[in-house]
């Protein structure tokens, strides 16, 4: 069973409401076409129909993969449900560089290398 998905940043009403509003889509052009869930996981490649329905109602724990091919299947654009970000607060409060990671980046950069002897013998 997949785990669940329980991040601070999915409990936005911002991505909650995008998932939704993507599993709705994806259920209004599923109908359009006259497909039942059972025959648009078939034609994912035998995915099952409880998956299938997860995704219309917008679950986080249904694979991005799952959601990307319906998305494609059904010929709907991918980033269609998303909400627009506010460039200026994005500007206002940019995330600082882990310093420990620059150092350690840093590090294996002036280190030399050497070719290392392959051991081939099995």
């Amino acid at each position: 069973m997949p785990k669940k998905v329980d991040t601070a940043i999915l409990r936005k009403a911002q991505i909650r409401n995008a998932l939704h509003d993507t599993g709705l889509l994806i259920a209004e052009a599923r109908k359009a076409r006259g497909w039942t869930q059972s025959q648009l996981g078939q034609r994912l490649g035998d995915i099952d129909r409880r998956h299938i329905s997860a995704m219309e109602k917008g679950d986080p724990n249904v694979g991005v993969g799952l959601v990307v091919s319906a998305l494609w299947l059904l010929d709907l654009p991918l980033l269609a449900t998303l909400p627009e970000q506010d460039v200026t607060a994005q500007a206002m409060r940019p995330y600082p560089a882990n310093p420990g990671l620059v150092r350690a980046a840093r590090a294996r950069s002036k280190k030399p290398t050497r070719p290392r002897e392959i051991d081939n013998d099995f």
